[in-house]
This record gives structure tokens, C-alpha cells and sequence, in this order.
């Protein structure tokens, strides 16, 4: 059982991480005259209100949350493209582009901890599937923080500490903004699949 929820993670989180989604340019059509705050602001909130709200201990109630935030992240990963596509200008798309950097980061570091329950047997993926989820949150934010010359925008604090705390217990070394790439959280996932994949494959049932 374990072993397949290290499988379903990973495979939902890479979804999440690199899938393009395929109705863009649809979207981006029909939200022609919608370059704002909206879809960015109600995601935020729900972020929000799921770190407010923990969810159960049980194997299903984690199962729901995790897929809730994967939800929104995907929603995030969309409207990024979607912002890319209408705002007219870089002083237009910024600050959404910070907006979802930030809940994106922070829905990233709450799966973090969701997966570290769900794998709890196995000391391997408990760690390693946090690590993941870590780096890209990390990355996510210094995208942003790269592309602005440094500059670390206010509504990334909470979010940082959020991420550093979550590291620190998971040994997960977080370099400097300037020195964070694709090429580094690619080698931290890859690492961590590994680590995962040493816990034990599920018993077979009983005839």
C-alpha cells in the first residue's frame, strides 16, 4: 500500500510540476479581458484556508487534501499561462506572477507535509517526497526573485520561512536565490526517487 502511495504522489506531483495544460490558448482566448486578480486571489485563499484547516489522520483524509491542493495548484499553473497570454505588459503581469509563485510555493511546502504522513512506514519516502515538493517550492520562488533583479518580494516572507523550516527538517540544504535553477531541483527529485524507491514493494494479498 505504501509503495503505490509513493507511486501516486510522485506521479501527481510531476503532473503538476511540468504538465503544459492542453486548453491554453482556448483559455487564453476566452479570458481576453480578464488580465486580474481574481482566479490568482481565490487561490491564494484557499491555500489559505487549508493551512488553517488540517485534515484528518486517516489515510483517506490526507488522500482528499493532497488532491485538493493539486487541484489548485493546477488551476495556478494555468492561469500563469493565461496572465503570460493577456496582460499586456510586464507592469501588469508581475505582481500576479509573484501572487502565484507565492501560493504555489505554499501549496507546495503543505503537500510536502501531507506526503511525509502518507509515507510514514517507510523513513525512505518520508523524507524524500517532501524533499521534492521543498525544492520546487524553492525554485518557484526564486524564478521570480531572479527575474527581479534579487529582489525578494514581501509577500514571499511567510512563505520562505514556511519552505526553510520545512527543509531543515527534511536535511534539504537550500542554496542562495542566485544559485537556484531547474538543474539543482532536478537533481534534488532525482536523488529523492531513488530514496523512494527503496521502500519495500506491498505484500502480495492473500489468495
Amino acid at each position: 500500500m505504501k509503495a503505490a502511495l509513493v507511486s501516486c504522489i510522485i506521479a501527481v506531483f510531476a503532473l503538476v510540476q511540468y504538465a503544459m495544460p492542453a486548453n491554453a490558448s482556448t483559455s487564453a482566448f476566452v479570458a481576453v479581458n480578464r488580465c486580474n486578480t481574481q482566479v490568482v486571489d481565490e487561490s491564494y485563499a484557499h491555500i489559505r484556508d487549508f493551512d488553517r484547516r488540517a485534515p484528518g489522520t486517516g489515510t483517506d483524509d490526507l488522500m482528499r487534501r493532497f488532491a485538493a491542493i493539486a487541484e489548485v495548484l493546477t488551476t495556478l499553473h494555468e492561469e500563469r499561462e493565461i496572465v503570460d497570454s493577456v496582460c499586456p505588459t510586464d507592469a501588469a503581469r508581475t505582481p500576479l506572477f509573484t501572487e502565484i509563485a507565492a501560493s504555489t510555493a505554499w501549496a507546495l511546502a503543505l503537500e510536502a507535509d501531507i506526503a511525509g504522513a502518507l509515507n510514514a512506514s517507510c523513513p525512505a519516502a518520508q523524507k524524500a517526497l517532501p524533499t521534492m515538493m521543498l525544492a520546487d517550492a524553492w525554485l518557484t520562488m526564486a524564478n521570480v526573485i531572479n527575474e527581479n533583479n534579487g529582489t525578494v518580494p514581501s509577500l514571499f516572507n511567510d512563505t520562505i520561512g514556511k519552505v526553510r523550516t520545512r527543509a531543515a527538517a527534511v536535511g534539504l540544504s537550500l542554496p542562495a536565490w542566485s544559485e537556484t535553477s531547474r538543474y539543482w531541483s532536478d537533481n534534488v527529485a532525482a536523488a529523492a526517487k531513488k530514496e523512494a524507491a527503496t521502500c519495500p514493494a506491498p505484500s502480495a494479498s492473500p489468495d
